[in-house]
């Protein structure tokens, strides 16, 4: 024969009077059961957290590596360029000069009006 269920039990069915102390004891099982399952959900929202944290961590990593090779790259053209202009100066240096003067000219007239 089947145990009663709780329900039975309160409700006197199948002859089984509740007791107090019958109550009691599944009360303390539904307390522990509750109490595990809160370990459970807790273990598991822990374990994402740390999963999130390590995927943003990574993705941190690959942003600081490629702002990096970013600045690198800039860097090295701003001195090529630099290098190149440095050249058509030593070339053309009356050009240059000219250029200049020119470029002066009108940061001047734009800045009057």
């Amino acid at each position: 024969m089947a145990n009663p269920s709780i329900a039975d039990k309160i409700s006197g069915k199948n002859g089984a009077a509740a007791s107090a102390s019958d109550i009691e004891a599944q009360l303390e099982q539904l307390s522990r059961d509750v109490a595990e399952l809160t370990r459970i959900v807790a273990s598991f929202g822990n374990g994402k957290v740390q999963d999130a944290t390590n995927r943003a961590a990574r993705i941190s990593n690959e942003v600081a590596e490629a702002s990096a090779e970013a600045i690198q790259s800039a860097r090295s053209t701003l001195v090529s360029a630099e290098e190149d202009l440095e050249a058509h100066i030593r070339n053309k240096p009356l050009q240059a000069i000219c250029i200049a003067a020119g470029v002066g000219f009108l940061a001047a007239l734009m800045t009057r009006r």
